[in-house]
């Protein structure tokens, strides 16, 4: 039903940080937010997503707080590894504004294009933060420049795009980026119904060991209240434990806020859009009403020829098992790959060890920022499961390559190290053959492996017993040397003058 005009309130926008990994967007939203979040990131990166509200005063165009007076504003904070594209592409496409950090004393890098692409495509207004501006290092007129190369023209430099320099450290500038923010918002005039059931989009889930399914949710229109019910895809989740970012339970949410939610009976997507219901059972006759459930890809499958090492993975949130699925399909080469036969949010459990044993090999099972299940690990060191636990994403990738490279068997590989031109046959018997030629590139060597070839086509394989040049015995004839060299053939066949010899050395990989 559309919304009355009179119904329609001003609400908080939703602003999503983006930029390059360690250019400082979690260090920026731990100012603002008076927290410390970033001492707990591992590995110094933020690897969820998190979406906060905070309180600024609104002050008037002298600068003074304006008689009290305060708004809201819901930030998202997205990873900026390359690992986690996707849920960036998600933040940009929930908010309403974004926030483009880029250090003071690095400049433009890939991540910042591709969170600026991911803007654009978003069609959303965005702000530009120079960060970092307390480095020594820091130069803001050359972050300017770079900027402005991507097609960004930054005001007060000739375009209509709002920027601030800042220290996300010191807090310098903060307080100037935030009033930039709810100008924009002003302009754009973001309104929504609060007497509306609520609706919006999930930002996470995870699976709360003790409580259940639960998701992070931003409200983007309408209030959800106690007794209400949630359907996000084709989850539900009665409104029974709802709590702020900060974890205080609520008894009523509106536009705008982040909430977190638990007791969905199956884990929504991330980014699904959800929608509040009087009750279950209409939030179950809508779920009735919907298409049937697309079914799942089947993990994908090895080529011809080709080693798969098995992989069971068990992550924390569904964002984090998106990134870790997308990350691990690119490791791998025509000769193996890691496959995931198994994946899912929570503790690794007894069923994933049992699910690790029914192959033919093993699979390896991989844990990010979850724990194990104590049957679970009994039984896997009692059957000889590989159980690996991780909470920085890159460092499980590099151990999947290196025990990728351990598993896979090992293969002969063929190097060419020389090629010749035989001119003369001297002798020959059933499988010895004395001949001359001329090098023609690389070297023969004493004991090597030789191809002969005729026409193009292979006729046979044949070792070097004796090499010589000017008469003399040699371990190596080099280009462009002539030679004479004794030869031991494998099968029966009979070198001819104009054959091509084409030396190759085999080495285990």
């Amino acid at each position: 039903m559309a919304n009355k005009p009179a119904q329609l309130v001003e609400r908080p926008p939703v602003v999503v940080v983006m930029g390059h990994v360690d250019h400082g967007k979690s260090t920026l939203l731990d100012f603002i937010r008076k927290s410390n979040v970033v001492a707990s990131e591992h590995g110094g990166i933020t690897q969820h997503v998190a979406a906060y509200e905070v309180v600024h005063p609104i002050r008037d165009p002298s600068g003074s707080n304006g008689a009290g007076r305060t708004k809201h504003i819901t930030f998202i904070d997205t990873p900026g590894h390359a690992a986690f594209s996707a849920i960036r592409a998600r933040g940009a496409n929930v908010a309403d504004i974004a926030i483009l950090v880029v250090a003071a004393d690095d400049g433009v890098k890939a991540q910042t294009l591709e969170a600026l692409a991911q803007i654009r495509e978003a069609g959303i207004p965005f702000v530009v933060a120079i960060n970092k501006i307390d480095k020594p290092n820091a130069n803001v007129e050359r972050t300017q420049g770079s900027i402005m190369e991507q097609g960004v023209y930054l005001e007060k430099l000739g375009g209509d795009v709002p920027w601030t320099a800042i220290s996300a450290k010191t807090g310098a500038g903060v307080d100037e980026l935030l009033d930039v923010i709810l100008l924009v918002a002003e302009i754009h005039e973001y309104k929504a119904d609060a007497k509306a059931p609520a609706e919006g989009f999930v930002i996470e889930t995870h699976r709360d060991q003790k409580r259940g399914l639960a998701a992070t949710l931003v409200i983007g229109n309408g209030t959800l209240v106690g007794g209400m019910a949630v359907l996000a895809g084709r989850a539900i989740a009665p409104v029974r434990i709802m709590e702020d970012h900060l974890g205080k339970t609520l008894k009523e949410a509106t536009f705008s806020t982040p909430i977190s939610l638990v007791g969905f009976d199956e884990l929504p997507g991330v980014g699904e859009t959800f929608r509040a219901y009087k009750n279950k059972r209409e939030a179950e006759a809508a779920r009735e009403q919907m298409a049937p459930a697309a079914a799942s890809a089947a993990p994908t499958a090895a080529g011809e020829g080709q080693y798969s090492m098995p992989v069971i993975v068990r992550a924390d949130t569904t964002g984090s098992l998106e990134a870790i699925l997308q990350e691990t399909s690119r490791i791998g080469d025509e000769h193996g790959r890691v496959t995931v036969v198994q994946s899912g949010i929570g503790t690794i459990s007894e069923g994933d060890v049992k699910t690790a044993l029914a192959g033919e090999s093993h699979a390896v099972v991989i844990g990010f920022n979850v724990r194990i299940d104590p049957v679970a690990e009994a039984r896997a060191r009692e059957r000889g499961v590989r159980i690996e636990i991780f909470n920085i994403i890159y460092k499980l990738t590099e151990n999947l390559d290196e025990l990728l490279k351990e598993s896979a068997p090992k293969r002969k590989v063929e190097e060419t190290v020389g090629t010749a031109k035989i001119m003369k046959v001297f002798s020959s018997r059933k499988d010895e053959h004395v001949i001359g030629g001329a090098v023609a590139e690389g070297y023969l060597a004493k004991n090597g492996m030789l191809r002969i070839i005729r026409r193009k086509v292979l006729i046979g394989v044949a070792k070097i017993k004796n090499i010589q040049t000017n008469k003399q015995n040699v371990d190596r004839a080099e280009a462009p040397a002539e030679f004479g060299a004794q030869i031991e053939t494998e099968t029966t066949f009979e070198p001819a003058q104009g054959d091509t010899i084409e030396c190759f050395a085999t080495t285990t990989v």
